[in-house]
This record gives C-alpha cells, structure tokens and sequence, in this order.
C-alpha cells in the first residue's frame, strides 16, 4: 500500500518509521498514486487539494480547532481526528 503524508514537522515525520512518502503539494500527492493519504491539517495550506479519488484521506489537528476540523470534512476527508487520537492509533492506521 502506498502511503502518502503531507507532515512538515520533522519530529512529527520521525513517528512513521519510513512507511510513507512525504509530500508538500497535492500535485505530489496525487503523482505517487496514494492508497492512504495523511495530512496535518495545522500546517496545510490547501486542504481540500489531498481528497484524491481511489485514496483515503485522513486528516488531524489541535483538538480544539473544531472550525478546521469541520473544513476537512466538508472536503471529503474520509477521517478528522484529534492531534493525540491520530498518534494514539497510528501504529493502527499504518498496519
């Protein structure tokens, strides 16, 4: 499966032990033909641009940010979670 995540943070990079390709665009997102796409909706510019048909799309944020959280779901995000929930369950996700 081919994993794409859009995650500027280098520590926060550091928690997916080399299974996924990291992106900035969704021009890049969508040329690595992605099976699952993971974006932090915090550091992301265009976050409707990473609902790509045939991907899921998973979204997280600062639990508090409900405004943005709501956005990635009215842009088709199959998934939006919680910033410590998404952590919690990427070992999950990953699998």
């Amino acid at each position: 499966m081919t994993i794409v995540a859009v995650i500027p943070n280098l520590f926060d990079r550091s928690r997916f032990d080399g299974k996924v390709v990291f992106v900035e665009t969704p021009t890049d997102a969508s040329a690595a033909d992605p099976e699952l796409i993971i974006v932090d909706l915090d550091r992301c510019q265009d976050i409707g641009g990473f609902v790509l048909d045939n991907a899921t799309v998973i979204g997280f944020g600062p639990h508090v940010d409900t405004s943005l959280h709501q956005r990635a779901v009215d842009a088709g995000y199959d998934e939006v979670m919680p910033r410590s929930v998404f952590f919690r369950r990427l070992p999950e996700l990953l699998a």
